[in-house]
């Protein structure tokens, strides 16, 4: 199981498998306990790669990025799997995956790792409750459309691993101004969306640091260098 250094954020947490409100602290950022207090899946990635794949009716192949995981449940009970992976550039662009990549994609990767991962399934297909112990571990990927990654460093952020998490109050939280406003979604129906919280809820995630070559054919050849690997609240 993963036991890597926490790093602070925004505001000082008392970090708890049940959510806990805490109130800010200027300078000091909220940060997980420095041992598991909660369940916590076990998570094993390799370094992102980068493949090119020719979709129908395209001229040219697509680029995308990504990354090889197996997830298995160390807990003592069945806990749901339910991810979520954010490739952040150090530009701050916020690229999530895309379920709705096409599943031509999926093949490729399965295809060129068939050997080291012969029990790869779809993304989709490794949400949902897992149980517990070796058997039941589950091999997948996250993809990202990401054309090419003109960046030199990028962070990958990984929630969905534990249940440990913290309620904070929001210091930008107005008052005076409405929690929520009415908008019309894109399929013609009127909901309710959060702009003014008053407080927000910070989870343990994984952060992943990665170098890139500056040179951007070697980016083409060679593997980001995982440079930090630390756990957060985010």
């Amino acid at each position: 199981m993963l036991r890597l250094l926490a790093a602070t954020v925004l505001f000082l947490a008392v970090p708890g498998s049940a959510a806990q409100e805490s109130e800010p602290a200027v300078g000091v950022g909220p940060e997980p306990s420095p041992t598991p207090i909660s369940w916590e899946f076990d998570f094993k990635y390799v370094p992102p790669r980068r493949i090119e794949v020719q979709l129908a009716g395209s001229d040219r192949p697509e680029v995308y990025w990504y990354m090889l995981y197996t997830v298995t449940n160390t807990s003592r009970t069945t806990q749901r799997f339910y991810p979520t992976f954010e490739l952040v550039t150090e530009g701050l662009q916020v690229i999530p995956t895309d379920m709705g990549i096409s599943p031509i994609v999926f093949d490729a990767i399965r295809e060129r790792h068939k050997i080291t991962h012969k029990y790869l399934v779809h993304p989709t297909k490794a949400i949902g409750d897992l149980r517990m112990g070796d058997d039941y571990a589950r091999e997948s990927v996250a993809i990202w459309r990401a054309s090419d990654l003109n960046v030199t460093e990028f962070k990958i952020y990984i929630a969905g691993l534990s249940g440990e998490a913290c309620v904070m109050r929001n210091p930008a939280y107005n008052p005076d101004e409405p929690e929520t406003k009415e908008i019309t979604a894109a399929d013609g129906r009127r909901r309710e969306v959060t702009i003014n919280p008053k407080y927000f809820t910070l989870r343990k995630t994984l952060q992943l640091s990665y170098t890139l070559p500056a040179s951007e054919q070697a980016r083409k050849q060679i593997a980001p260098r995982l440079d930090d690997a630390r756990w957060i609240m985010r």
